[in-house]
């Protein structure tokens, strides 16, 4: 593993020879959640009663929210914009700013806890949809296995090793 670090840019970037072969996987159902992340919550930001994306408003009959508006910004932000950020954080591995700080605290790459953190996340959204949706749809296995490959493949321990914080930036 090769380091750089540069003093005075505003990110540091570390720079490794090659990614563990599960990184690619893991980058592939990413992109693709991301990719989903856009083109369902954009419909839903458009119009949200639903129509755009054949959701009916009777299914949030059981949620907190009375529309598709909150869900489809949840949709854009954490699952397009966001997961977007973290594949750039996983292949060039950035630490700008406050990221560091959660490289220091959790001893691995912020791009890593957040695969992880985001993984979670899709597989207790998913899950609350089956309890409270009266319909599924394939898509809700599907991302139930997207999310239990961002929390499974980071596991790994060729993952865990590439992106673990060098031991000073850890402490």
């Amino acid at each position: 593993m090769i380091e750089r670090r540069e003093a005075g840019p505003p990110a540091e970037v570390r720079v490794h020879h090659r990614h563990p072969a599960l990184a690619w996987p893991l980058v592939a159902a990413m992109t693709w959640l991301s990719m989903g992340g856009f083109a369902g919550g954009i419909p839903m930001l458009r119009d949200p009663t639903g129509r755009l994306v054949g959701a009916e408003l009777s299914w949030l009959d059981r949620t907190p929210v009375n529309d598709f508006f909150v869900p489809g910004l949840f949709l854009v932000a954490v699952y397009g914009v966001g997961v977007l950020l973290l594949i750039a954080g996983l292949l060039w591995t950035p630490s700008p700013g406050p990221t560091r700080a959660v490289n220091r605290l959790t001893g691995h790459h912020w791009s890593w806890v957040g695969t992880i953190a985001v993984g979670a996340v899709l597989v207790a959204w998913i899950a609350y949809e089956y309890v409270v949706f009266p319909t599924t749809s394939w898509l809700m296995p599907a991302l139930l296995a997207v999310g239990a490959l961002m929390i499974a493949l980071p596991m790994a321990p060729s993952m865990r090793r590439f992106y673990a914080s060098p031991q000073d930036e850890a402490r």
